[in-house]
C-alpha cells in the first residue's frame, strides 16, 4: 500500500512533516475500516475527528466530504478491497497538516472463532486526563503496554483507572456479559468511546438487550458470563480468556448473538473474507 494522500495531494513517497505533530505528538486521528472497498462508519469517525481536533486546538480546513474524496482515492490507488486508512491532523507551523496512509487489517473470521487473550496489567489510566477521551497521537503508554502484553502471550491488556474502576484496552472499548445483561465501563471511567462501542450499545438497545453503562471491578470482570472487546477493525471480537480465568466462546453465546445481529445490521466489515 504505497500511496498516500498529504494535505490533499497524492504520492508514492511520504515526506514526513517536521511538525508539532511528529516531534511532540501533537496532533489527533482515526483509523477507518474498509470493507469491500468502501469505508465504514465514515461520518461517525469524521464527527468524533473534528471534536477530537477542537480539544487539541487544531484546525481541521479541509471538509469531510473533501477527505472523504481523498480517501476513496487513496483506496483506488492503492487497490484495497480490505483493509484500514489511518486520517491524521497534525500540528503544523503555519498551517496544520491532513495525512491519509493505509494498510492492512489483519482481523478475519479464524481470529473471531479463535477468540483473543487479554491481561491486566499495573499501570493505572488517569481518567481525568484531558487526552483520555481523544484520539490522539500520544499513544506511546498503549503500545508499550500492549508489547508486554503479546510478550506474555496476550493479543491485549486492559487499564483500570485511579479508583480501581475498569476503563478500556489499548486498542479497544470493554464489555462483559453476566446473567444476559451486557455492560460496559461508563465514559467517565477514563476511555475513549469507540464507534464500534457506540455502535453496539446503540443496536443493543434497538434489539431490547440490556446494556449499562457503569464502574466495574476486576472481581466483576473475573465472575462475568461472557468477554468481548470492540474496535473500528476487529468490530465485535470475543474474549476466551483474561488473565487465567477462561471464558466461553462460538455458537450459543450472546457475543455470537450480537455479532450477528451487528453484521445483519450494518453489513460485513472486518471480516468480510
Amino acid at each position: 500500500m504505497d500511496y498516500v494522500s498529504y494535505n490533499g495531494e497524492i504520492s508514492k513517497e511520504l515526506e514526513i512533516p517536521l511538525d508539532q505533530g511528529f516531534l511532540y505528538g501533537y496532533g489527533v486521528f482515526e483509523t477507518i475500516n474498509v470493507a469491500q472497498g468502501k469505508l465504514v462508519f465514515f461520518n461517525d469517525h469524521m464527527e468524533r475527528f473534528k471534536q477530537s481536533a477542537l480539544v487539541m486546538g487544531l484546525k481541521l480546513i479541509s471538509h469531510p466530504d473533501q477527505i472523504g474524496r481523498d480517501c476513496q482515492q487513496i483506496i483506488a490507488k492503492n487497490e484495497i478491497n480490505r483493509g484500514a486508512l489511518r486520517v491524521t491532523l497534525s500540528k503544523g507551523l503555519k498551517a496544520d497538516n491532513l495525512l491519509i496512509t493505509a494498510r492492512e487489517n489483519h482481523y478475519d473470521r479464524q481470529i473471531y472463532e479463535q477468540g483473543l487473550k487479554i491481561c491486566s496489567n499495573d499501570a493505572i489510566r488517569n481518567e481525568t486526563s484531558r487526552l483520555v477521551t481523544i484520539k490522539s497521537n500520544n499513544y506511546l503508554e498503549n503500545l508499550l503496554i500492549l508489547n508486554e502484553a503479546k510478550a506474555r502471550g496476550f493479543n491485549e491488556a486492559i487499564f483500570y483507572n485511579t479508583r480501581g474502576h475498569l476503563a478500556e484496552g489499548c486498542m479497544s472499548n470493554l464489555f462483559l456479559i453476566k446473567n444476559g445483561r451486557v455492560c460496559t465501563p461508563a465514559r467517565d471511567c477514563g476511555l475513549l468511546a469507540g464507534i464500534i462501542r457506540n455502535r453496539v450499545i446503540q443496536l443493543l438497545k434497538a434489539n431490547h438487550i440490556p446494556i449499562e453503562e457503569g464502574h466495574y471491578t476486576k472481581a466483576q470482570l473475573m465472575a462475568a458470563d461472557e468477554v468481548f472487546i470492540t474496535n473500528s477493525l476487529m468490530e465485535i471480537m470475543p474474549v476466551n480468556q483474561v488473565d487465567e480465568v477462561s471464558y466461553p466462546i462460538g455458537r450459543q453465546t450472546l457475543t455470537d448473538r450480537i455479532d450477528a445481529l451487528f453484521l445483519q445490521t450494518w453489513g460485513r466489515g472486518s471480516r468480510s473474507q
